[in-house]
């Protein structure tokens, strides 16, 4: 059986990529937190080395995904439904 989408919720579609996104995010940064807690805290000169900065982006990378993502994917939405109306949305093939 062929459907159309033809409509995309945008606030539910962005709120669950938005999360997605975040989520995922945490992959990277999680080993990323680790390395950077066994760098030295001073350079070769004896300098220290601010080790905060990488840490406080770290801790806030998930934020921001998720409100980049949720503004980005919900925009995305509203334009799929203007389009859809002109075009008749995708089509897809279901089986029960």
């Amino acid at each position: 059986m062929i459907k159309s989408i033809t409509y995309v919720a945008p606030h539910k579609t962005a709120l669950t990529i938005s999360l997605v996104f975040a989520i995922s995010s945490l992959i990277f940064i999680v080993p990323m937190m680790l390395t950077i807690n066994f760098m030295p805290a001073i350079d070769q000169k004896g300098n220290p080395i601010n080790t905060n900065a990488p840490l406080i982006l770290m801790v806030t990378m998930p934020i921001i995904y998720f409100i980049f993502g949720y503004i980005f994917t919900g925009i995305s939405a509203w334009i799929y439904n203007k389009v859809a109306k002109l075009t008749g949305g995708v089509k897809v093939e279901i089986t029960d």
